[in-house]
């Protein structure tokens, strides 16, 4: 976790394009300069679906997938009520977007020479921004990008892929963590740090991986929230006993203390 102070605020933002990009996922792409210009990698803004919708009442989060000039994405999961009234916005239509939030990936800080990020599924969202950064300042990365099958992959911002498929479709045969762990073994990068976001049960493999390895991990968590600033108290995670003798904290808050945090920092 590191602390990104940085400017908020409300703005209703018009779509400007809808695509759909595989198989139930979608991108919206809204222009919104406040969002473009001042996004750090891995922060994201809260949605509310649609203006003139009254359901469902409350926002949701998305990590924010990529900028460009004063034009900014989110990547959706068409699987719920509000990402359902979300995934079928129409060019034209505004959105009412609060952001950006929370704090970026902690990529200045710690020991570490190679960036490996580890994606399964949509938590593909906040990797190109991180892929931008890595490419705009020549620091060395590789990508392990695990899904179901070939048609699941939203790779169109991402580059240095390592693929794996549960179904041996595309790349390695099996698990993202399985296919890391080979390179691994074969000491293929020199001092690495893991970035990794997607579904819980991943990000766990990963981090018992990095600490198999004794190497540092960073995980993006992906959780519900209402506010998105922390008054609501809607989104808490543990914190490991280290962290909570620091800080002084049982429980950080996804929102305001995340959405990424150190391997040691908290109790997935």
């Amino acid at each position: 976790m590191t602390e990104t102070r940085r400017y908020s605020h409300i703005e209703k933002s018009k779509v400007l394009s809808r695509r759909e990009i595989t198989r139930g996922l979608v991108v919206l792409k809204f222009e919104n300069s406040f969002v473009a210009r001042n996004t750090l990698p891995g922060q994201f803004v809260n949605v509310l679906p649609k203006i003139g919708f009254s359901v469902p009442l409350l926002r949701r989060p998305f990590s924010i997938y990529n900028t460009s000039g004063d034009t900014a994405e989110i990547i959706i999961q068409d699987h719920g009520r509000g990402t359902n009234i979300l995934a079928g916005t129409r060019a034209g239509e505004y959105l009412d977007i609060l952001g950006p939030l929370g704090n970026s990936w902690n990529i200045q800080s710690g020991n570490y020479e190679t960036s490996i990020l580890v994606i399964g599924g949509v938590g593909v969202a906040s990797m190109p921004l991180l892929t931008k950064y890595f490419q705009k300042n020549g620091l060395d990365f590789a990508t392990y990008y695990g899904a179901r099958n070939n048609a699941l992959f939203a790779d169109e911002y991402l580059s240095n892929i390592e693929y794996s498929t549960d179904d041996g479709s595309k790349g390695f045969h099996g698990s993202v963590i399985e296919n890391l762990r080979k390179d691994l073994l074969y000491e293929k990068y020199s001092k690495p740090k893991l970035f990794v976001c997607g579904p819980t049960g991943m990000m766990r493999a990963a981090i018992k991986l990095a600490d198999d390895f004794d190497i540092p991990c960073e995980v993006s968590l992906e959780t519900e929230m209402a506010c998105g600033i922390g008054i609501c108290q809607g989104c808490p995670i543990e914190t490991s006993s280290s962290e909570a003798e620091t800080t002084g904290r049982k429980f950080h808050l996804v929102c305001t203390h995340g959405p990424s945090f150190e391997q040691e920092a908290i109790v997935l």
